[in-house]
């Protein structure tokens, strides 16, 4: 078995492999299929002390392989953010960004400092400002600007890749998106799916639950071979329910900082929102592990309850309401926070697990 930082008998460990710092779930915009939508909170940045805190923690951390900038929130937003890459410069940085804060001084900056970045584009033309709101040219200009930068510095970093998440609202531009890719120079294109956060957007899936769904595959096939000929390399999400079922975040041994210092397993649980699975409405409720203002991230990481968490999805030790008969007429599948099995937080529908949803 790899390792996944922890063993049976709750073994300490210093090894965590990959950290998200959501240093803020603020947004500088207001995008249609956004979690926001359901959301009931004020919106925050991390304070100084959290972020200080941080810092210290993160310097008692063993084999950290990568430590991504972004979270719910806009990560540029946050006030600081070229001191926050400044202080991480040492390890390899990934940004997740809707790329339209691009400034020619952040821009240097992420040359120097950031490995990879990941910027989302939903469509192209009237399909991306429809989702966003704003002008698909300003993230164009922004991202030619940092490739001429990498270019001047002789720089191969950081990569980039753009992120298309999926629905029957923006799929007609799918195409266009793996032409802008080449355009733009990105090595990569990763489609995801949306998740419903809304009643108006609950049938606009394109993922289904039975049935062969063709026409999907199709379309996955031929996009497959349209991004090879351009050289870009694509992944693609499931399009139907199939038995697999693993958590990314677990398997890379992951955990996940918020703006407000809570140490969390995954995006899926950060934030109390509601979400559709397959037409189901269910209430998603945060679950923190540990605050790193009263105990190192390393303390709460090697825990019980957390390795017993991780041990649990790591092994699929937790129920599947998606294909259960008795869904329809169950509470537990109303929220996360416990199922049939006992097991809290519970991951029984998550669309991550079952690789619907793709995370950079």
């Amino acid at each position: 078995m790899k390792d996944l930082g922890y063993e049976i008998g709750y073994k300490k460990s210093k090894i965590i492999k990959k950290l998200y710092l959501e240093l803020t779930d603020r947004c500088n915009l207001n995008c249609a299929f956004c979690y926001r939508k359901s959301w009931d909170k004020c919106f925050q940045d991390m304070s100084q002390k959290v972020y200080e805190k941080l810092m210290k923690d993160i310097k008692e951390i063993e084999g950290i392989e990568r430590i991504v900038l972004g979270g719910i929130g806009e990560p540029t937003c946050f006030v600081g953010f070229e001191r926050v890459l400044e202080d991480l410069k040492d390890y390899k940085l990934h940004i997740t960004t809707n790329g339209t804060l691009l400034t020619d001084a952040l821009i240097e900056k992420i040359v120097d400092t950031v490995s990879y970045i990941t910027i989302s584009v939903d469509g192209v033309e009237d399909y991306f400002e429809a989702i966003r709101g704003i002008s698909l040219d300003r993230v164009v200009d922004g991202i030619n600007r940092l490739q001429a930068a990498k270019k001047r510095r002789r720089s191969s970093t950081p990569e980039l890749q753009l992120q298309f998440v999926s629905s029957k609202t923006n799929i007609d531009s799918l195409f266009q998106v793996i032409d802008l890719a080449k355009e733009l120079d990105c090595y990569q294109l990763i489609i995801s799916s949306l998740i419903p956060q809304i009643d108006e957007n609950k049938d606009k899936i394109l993922y289904t639950k039975e049935g062969s769904n063709k026409l999907m595959k199709d379309l996955w096939n031929r996009a497959r071979n349209y991004a090879f000929r351009k050289g870009i390399t694509i992944y693609l999400p499931n399009i139907q329910l199939k038995t697999e079922r693993g958590c990314s975040f677990i398997d890379d041994v992951t955990t996940y900082i918020s703006a407000e210092g809570d140490a969390i397993p995954c995006y899926r649980l950060s934030h109390d929102y509601d979400e559709y699975v397959f037409g189901r409405r269910k209430r998603v409720t945060k679950h923190s592990f540990g605050n790193i203002m009263d105990s190192s991230i390393l303390e709460i990481w090697n825990s019980k309850e957390y390795q017993q968490y991780r041990y649990v999805v790591h092994n699929n030790l937790y129920p599947s309401c998606m294909d259960c008969d008795l869904v329809e007429g169950c509470e537990f599948p109303k929220e996360t926070l416990e199922d049939c099995f006992g097991c809290l937080p519970s991951c029984s529908d998550c669309l991550w697990g079952r690789k619907f949803v793709m995370c950079p």
